[in-house]
């Protein structure tokens, strides 16, 4: 696929895949164009063949019940409803308005970022073939309309140590010198959170000196659970007088209402898989946004459970993901969607808001280009608005890899998959263009054996079925593309997608100069997507060999930020450690594919305080909880820096996100020590420090 002067997508002939002999063990590949179950006569496809592989993989899946899309509409594209096709939020892309799903198509002026959700029910026939045929003829007919689409799936110190690394005590924080404002607690600011589970019976999200009065929530979006009929967006909504009659019942978390801990998002070790009482006390979101904005209550029981947050005087929402929001390319649908209630929300209360995204998967090319990335762009661009995110805890999980290729000297990826892997896996390979040209090609295989998948079979425009044998079983999808819909610049892409096996298992993936390569060195980069929900679902890569380089085409270590972390506007946050203030060993490395400087700050990330899932509750015997938990992550370090935007907008309420990220980056504790320190791929600008960011807001414009 190409784009014309006009900005339309022409589609490319793809070659025919080579069939080798098949020997024990080996697997057959075949063409899509030969058993592509669309048949549009003469007409050339539009579709992305990434977005085709997509569909195709549904047989991988075969319980999927919807296929999520985000889709950017171009200005003047046809939106038609379809009976199978639910819209959710709509966001502008010139000024960020949001557009809350109404049942019907979204319409506005200009270019549009849209949540599609397609009812696979609708589409199914007699046979499985029958919803891919369906599913592809649909995706087909958005593509000549000229929607670009792509299946989005897109962790040492107490906390008060915390608080005081971050300088946010209220002691430290300065305040206007007309003596107008209260103290810097995050008052009329949302601060919300769009992650897995929010006890929301916990004193840090209740009002009352004691902990135990009303919910400071304004929204909670169960997306788990059930749907009014005809209901565009999943699941339920919760506002304040739904939860205050929860508080006010005999147990707030009923049997069949909403339960925090159920639907959570937990990577289960190989090891022992944690307790009933673990699970419920180590409850994500609860301890993320508590981190953020929880209170400490003045008297009774809970007055000494746990420390207050950086902001608890702002009021809250949350977002519930659905667990599959984060494995393979699943539904950060989901996730934009969430964020776009949540900013609705806050302006339709006329508020400002920061959002924060302690959750990510690997999923896009890490260039901030892709269509979630520019869609999360579009709503910073209204003022008031921030997003902090967490950069990921994958530094040497083996998920990524960057090196060079040169004539003679191919690189061999050796992709392991574990015993007992029950689910698909999924690795993606960017490369940069030479002058227009695609400079790479794969070959596929086993260890030791020949290669079962040739290099010409992935050149140009290409969509493989993956088979156990002719006209058997398919195992998984094979695809390329030098114009992903999803960026601005044109790069070459590689998917591949394989169903394991069940043993353990190695396949090498064979990397060396096409024929149309003009320099003497390819650069690449790889990602494995996310597969962590169920034990022993993840597949790594082996460490490079010894004296093979890893470095990528801008000198760096190579990406292993989140997906989510990887855009412009919102503020990408790494963990350190205290008390030396160095990186966390898990937290993630950046830059961007293509140089962009993320991670922007670093926060605490180290057996950070936070709320329990079972804060505000006792036990038969009428003994409480424990009200507290430790974490590591990033997931903990972001919403402290979600906290600091939240006293930053109390200050300045229009303070754009792009003044935000500036403010933050010029004031860490290394740049004002030495404010031309560069940038670093660990800790950004360096650890951030609310009380300088404060100082440096209200220098601004009222």
């Amino acid at each position: 696929m190409f784009r014309t002067r006009d900005g339309n997508y022409c589609a490319t002939t793809a070659p025919a895949a080579s069939l080798l002999p098949a020997g024990e063990g080996t697997t057959l590949f075949s063409n899509a164009s030969i058993d592509d179950p669309v048949d549009d006569g003469d007409a050339p496809s539009t579709l992305d063949p990434v977005l085709r592989a997509a569909a195709l993989a549904l047989a991988l899946s075969p319980d999927q019940a919807e296929f999520g899309v985000l889709a950017r509409i171009p200005a003047g594209a046809a939106i038609r409803a379809r009976p199978e096709i639910r819209f959710g939020h709509a966001v502008r892309e010139a000024d960020g308005l949001v557009l809350p799903p109404d049942g019907r198509p979204p319409r506005a002026e200009g270019a549009l970022f849209v949540s599609l959700r397609i009812d696979l029910a609708r589409l199914v026939g007699a046979e499985r073939e029958d919803l891919q045929r369906n599913l592809l003829a649909r995706l087909e007919d958005l593509a000549r309309e000229g929607w670009d689409m792509r299946v989005e799936s897109l962790p040492g110190s107490p906390f008060s140590a915390t608080m005081e690394a971050v300088h946010a005590r209220l002691g430290d924080l300065p305040l206007p010198e007309d003596g107008t404002a209260g103290p810097a607690d995050g008052a009329g600011v949302l601060v919300g959170a769009v992650d897995f589970g929010l006890a929301f019976a916990h004193p840090a999200f209740r009002k009352g000196a004691d902990g135990l009065g009303g919910t400071r929530l304004r929204l909670l979006w169960d997306q788990n659970g059930p749907s009014p009929p005809g209901a565009m967006l999943p699941g339920r909504f919760l506002g304040p007088l739904e939860l205050d009659a929860l508080l006010a019942g005999p147990d707030p978390y009923p049997a069949g209402g909403y339960v925090p801990w159920e639907n959570g998002y937990a990577a289960e070790p190989s090891g022992r898989p944690p307790s009933e009482l673990e699970r419920r006390l180590r409850v994500h979101g609860t301890h993320v946004l508590s981190v953020a904005a929880g209170r400490r209550p003045a008297e009774g029981p809970w007055a000494s459970g746990g420390p207050a947050g950086i902001a608890p005087g702002a009021v809250l929402g949350f977002v519930h993901l659905r667990p599959r929001a984060l494995v393979s390319e699943g539904d950060a649908v989901d996730v934009f969607d969430g964020v776009c209630a949540l900013f609705d929300l806050a302006a339709r209360e006329g508020r400002p808001a920061v959002v924060n995204l302690s959750v990510g998967a690997n999923t896009g090319a890490h260039d901030g280009q892709g269509l979630m990335d520019r869609a999360l762009d579009a709503l910073l661009r209204t003022p008031g608005r921030a997003i902090t995110v967490a950069a990921g805890n994958m530094r040497g999980a083996g998920l990524n890899r960057s090196g060079h290729v040169a004539a003679g000297q191919p690189v061999t990826l050796r992709w392991r998959f574990e015993a007992g892997d029950p689910t698909p896996n999924m690795l993606r390979i960017y490369a940069p263009m030479q002058e227009g040209m695609p400079a790479l090609d794969l070959a596929l295989g086993r260890p030791g054996g020949a290669p079962t998948l040739a290099p010409e079979a992935l050149r140009g425009q290409a969509t493989l079925v993956l088979r156990n044998a002719p006209g058997g079983e398919p195992i998984g999808t094979a695809a390329s593309t030098t114009l992903p819909p999803t960026t601005e610049a044109p790069v070459q892409h590689f998917e591949l997608r394989i169903r394991p096996s069940g043993r353990e298992e190695v396949w090498e993936v064979t990397l060396s100069p096409g024929p149309d390569a003009v320099s003497e060195t390819c650069f690449f980069d790889a990602w494995i997507e996310r597969d962590d929900l169920r034990r022993y679902s993840g597949s790594r890569l082996d460490p490079p060999a010894p004296g093979e380089d890893s470095l990528n085409a801008n000198g760096g270590p190579g990406c292993s930020l989140g997906s989510l972390a990887c855009a412009d506007g919102p503020v990408c946050v790494a963990a350190c450690a205290l008390p030396d203030g160095g990186p966390a060993p898990f937290s993630s490395l950046g830059g961007t594919r293509i140089g962009g400087e993320k991670p922007d700050v670093a926060a605490p990330g180290l057996a950070v305080v936070g709320a329990s899932g079972l804060g505000g509750l006792r036990d038969a015997a009428g003994q409480t909880f424990a009200a507290s938990v430790r974490m590591d992550g990033t997931s903990a370090a972001a919403p402290q820096v979600a906290g600091v935007v939240a006293l930053m907008l109390q200050a300045r309420p229009r303070l754009t996100a792009e003044r935000i990220r500036a403010i933050l980056r010029a004031t860490t504790r290394e740049r004002q020590a030495h404010p031309d320190v560069a940038w670093r791929h660990d800790l950004g600008a360096g650890r951030v420090d609310a009380a300088a960011a404060l100082a440096m807001t209200l220098e601004e414009p009222a």
